[in-house]
């Protein structure tokens, strides 16, 4: 089998036809010991591919009711199976809140809906200069005085910037950028959401 590529989230998904079972020695980063029945071929193979590459069978972790594990049930209404499966990466699965059977989905299959609930954090938006995402309030220069001192700090500080000897164009420029962000930073302040 080849190894997955390395990205943040990973979630193997699919109709796999594998009983991973119950049993869990010698596999507890694998699998949990809430699986049903015992383990097939298949159920082997996907225990190795997930060992190789570190992820863990979801389904086998959280304790439920037999109901809300078994995935699959026979025509005959007797046979039920844990045959469909979510798998993360062993990194996220503190993200993973819950992962169970909905039997009540019209899906037209002998199947049941398996679904998981994933816990995400987002990171903070930095565009591509690496700046972090944050708007100035700008609301506040409606204050007649609020503005007046605003005008009064940018006119103070750009004055000092232009005693400033000899630079690059470049270096003007870090200059302004930076006494105006000073500026609305001291003054405005940032916004809140």
């Amino acid at each position: 089998m080849d190894k997955l590529p390395r990205r943040d989230l990973k979630i193997l998904m699919g109709d796999l036809r594998a009983k991973v079972g119950a049993d869990n020695t010698n596999r507890e980063l694998v699998m949990g010991k809430h699986g049903v029945g015992v383990q097939n071929e298949n159920g082997e193979l996907l225990t190795e591919f997930c060992t190789f590459n570190d992820l863990v069978i979801a389904g086998t972790v959280f304790q439920h009711k037999q109901i809300h594990k078994t995935t699959r049930t026979s025509p005959d209404g007797r046979t039920v199976n844990q045959i469909d499966h979510i798998t993360i990466g062993r990194k996220r699965r503190r993200s993973l809140l819950d992962v169970r059977v909905k039997r009540g989905a019209d899906a037209a299959s002998d199947h049941h809906l398996v679904v998981a609930d994933l816990k995400v954090k987002l990171k903070v938006y930095r565009d591509r200069v690496d700046r972090p995402s944050h708007k100035y309030n700008i609301h506040s220069l409606k204050d007649k005085t609020k503005a007046e001192i605003y005008q009064c700090e940018l006119r103070n500080r750009f004055s000092a910037l232009a005693h400033q000897p000899e630079e690059s164009v470049e270096e003007k420029w870090r200059g302004l950028r930076d006494t105006w962000k000073a500026t609305c930073n001291k003054v405005l302040g940032k916004k809140t959401r």
